[in-house]
């Protein structure tokens, strides 16, 4: 598991988790490709290779 941001000292691992029933692992955790996934569908997304370079964000929806 990857740190999902919900807390903000996360430890982590999903073992020690403090709030495991809202925590959700990332998409690249579940060997999602992210950059190959968004330009398949047609939005820009590239690799920054500058903190001050205006980032892409792009979420994911998976229903069970």
């Amino acid at each position: 598991m990857d740190n999902c941001s919900l807390c903000a000292d996360c430890p982590g691992e999903r073992a020690k988790c403090v709030n495991p029933q809202l925590s959700r692992p990332t998409v690249e955790a579940m060997a999602v490709d992210v950059y190959t996934t968004v330009r398949q569908i047609g939005y820009p997304i590239q690799v920054l290779s500058d903190y001050a370079q205006a980032m892409n964000r792009y979420a994911m929806l998976l229903v069970q």
